[in-house]
């Protein structure tokens, strides 16, 4: 049986930058007395502000928002340990992006060609416990995880950083903008990313929350 709340509904939060899509989403759930969607926001920071005022059983996010993208929805709610279960909703279907998706918490990554249908499933399955991979992004999503199990195994040299590419990526870890690090480093923003690029090929990701998901997982900010 799914997760409910007293009143025997599942509550959900929403979030999408289109406004016709955000319209579809919410109307999917419309005359379906099991769920209750009790916000549709357009962006991501109000998303998470909306979980932590209303606590609902689950967020259905689209994975590019403004202020905050789908997977740093998924890490801040983590991070704050609320229960709320993410469910993203995305056009992008790369084995890279998924599995970010999931290694950052995410219980369900759907296709936004999705059937109104599907999505009601997976987020009565994500209620009950259980994490949702859709078919279609199996193989791919294997395919990835086997590949950064062969990088992850090669020598640590790879991603030994000089002195100041350890101080832009602590600096990152801790939640400091690229022109904050700047400040507190003395130099130009420029220099700062340019800084993260080198991380970034030595850590063998592709942007700031792979980064740092990597250097926790193999003890370099430890």
């Amino acid at each position: 049986m799914p997760r409910v709340t007293e009143t025997g509904v599942l509550r959900i939060v929403i979030a999408d930058d289109h406004p016709l899509y955000l319209q579809a989403l919410v109307s999917i759930f419309s005359g379906h007395p099991e769920f209750e969607v009790v916000f549709a926001a357009s962006d991501g920071a109000a998303a998470v502000a909306a979980v932590r005022e209303h606590a609902p059983d689950i967020a259905l996010v689209d994975l590019q928002l403004p202020t905050m993208d789908g997977i740093e929805i998924v890490t801040t709610l983590e991070r704050a340990g609320l229960p709320t279960r993410v469910v993203i909703v995305s056009a992008y279907e790369d084995s890279a992006t998924v599995y970010r998706a999931f290694a950052a918490g995410a219980k369900a990554y759907l296709p936004k060609s999705s059937s109104g249908e599907t999505v009601r499933e997976t987020v009565l399955s994500v209620a009950a416990g259980e994490t949702v991979i859709p078919s279609a992004l199996q193989s791919g999503l294997a395919g990835e995880i086997r590949s950064r199990s062969e990088r992850e195994a090669e020598p640590p040299a790879k991603a030994r950083l000089t002195a100041r590419e350890y101080d832009v990526l602590r600096l990152t870890a801790e939640g400091y903008s690229a022109p904050e690090v700047a400040e507190q480093l003395f130099v130009g923003v420029t220099t700062v990313k340019t800084h993260l690029q080198h991380v970034y090929e030595k850590l063998g990701v592709s942007d700031r929350a792979a980064a740092v998901a990597v250097a926790h997982r193999t003890g370099l900010l430890s």
